[in-house]
């Protein structure tokens, strides 16, 4: 189990008297009410996908939680944006909750891009709903055995190691530049257009080394189809717990992580919001759910919204500053 101890900013809103009386008086009823009826919990990508299902595992435990029924709905496009987008611009009551995961919250804006909403004036974070280490893997017949012997190769033969992404600024590509900076490695990027044809030629040996999600190689890893090098994460994934970190391999300090973030629109009452974190996170204490995320190789991650709102924080800072060194660009 996790728990980030980030510290939180506090802000203080002046309020004139005139304001303060009707405020004071119906914002803390609303809250101590809440909820009265369903709350809908919006995923950005089909039914069936990963974060559809780590959605409907936290939704049936808030569910009891909460004593109303949390209702996932599906609004798929645009990466993820039409659903946030959506959000944003929904009613701050707190019944209309979104999942924003890496890109939403931070690449699609970083690359340059219109989400069509923005994190700091039109979200507030309420917690995060688990985190997810990518594997570095190579061929079987490379001759690197270990992340440490792989970056003395790259070093000592530039840009001849090429590695394989999902495609050109996904998390898998930061990742691995992130890792390059770090280490001061030149290797070439090859992006693929998904996960399918990445793993068919990392397997068929067509390309050096692979940036993967960690429940769709740990299948690879155990056939020892792929060479597992490290996972990036802050600790080992529970899918391989052989494997060792990019931490631990030398690199101390370095993570880079997939996750997703709970959002609701901004004016939300901070009593609904603690409400809300506070249901999240009894679900991410829950064994069945525990159980079920150990199966995907997530890690629950306890937070209060300001921490959460901090972590969001460091994050964009670090990708920003990889995507501006790396000149890394979608167009």
């Amino acid at each position: 189990m996790i728990r980030i101890s980030w510290k939180g900013i506090a802000g203080a809103l002046g309020l004139g008297a005139v304001c303060a009386g009707a405020l004071f008086t119906a914002e803390p009823a609303m809250a101590q009410d809440y909820p009265t009826k369903p709350v809908t919990l919006v995923v950005g990508f089909p039914p069936g996908g990963s974060t559809d299902v780590v959605a409907r595992i936290l939704a049936g435990h808030m569910t009891d939680t909460l004593g109303q029924p949390v209702v996932v709905e599906n609004r798929a496009g645009a990466g993820g944006s039409v659903a946030i987008a959506h959000v944003a611009n929904s009613d701050p009551d707190g019944y209309t909750v979104g999942v924003s995961g890496v890109g939403t919250s931070i690449l699609i804006a970083a690359l340059g891009k219109d989400p069509g909403f923005s994190m700091d004036d039109d979200l507030d974070v309420v917690g995060i709903m688990g985190t997810l280490g990518l594997l570095i893997a190579g061929r079987t017949d490379l001759e690197p055995k270990t992340l440490p012997d792989l970056i003395e190769y790259a070093k000592a033969n530039p840009g001849d190691i090429a590695y394989g992404t999902s495609g050109v600024g996904t998390p898998g590509h930061l990742a691995m530049e992130y890792l390059a900076a770090t280490a001061g490695i030149d290797v070439l990027h090859i992006p693929y257009k998904g996960n399918t044809p990445l793993m068919n030629d990392v397997l068929g040996g067509h390309v050096d080394v692979a940036m993967l999600t960690t429940p769709g190689a740990a299948e690879q890893v155990r056939a020892k189809g792929i060479m597992p090098y490290a996972v990036s994460s802050v600790g080992r994934s529970s899918l391989m717990p052989e494997v060792p970190t990019v931490s631990e391999s030398g690199f101390e300090g370095y993570s880079a992580q997939l996750w997703n973030l709970m959002v609701v629109p901004t004016g939300t009452p901070d009593e609904i919001q603690s409400s809300l974190s506070a249901a999240l996170n009894a679900a991410m204490e829950d064994p069945e759910v525990l159980e079920s995320y150990g199966k995907q190789g997530l890690a629950p991650t306890l937070t209060t919204p300001a921490e959460a709102s901090a972590f969001l924080a460091a994050e964009r800072a670090k990708w920003q500053g990889v995507i501006k060194d790396a000149g890394i660009a979608t167009e």
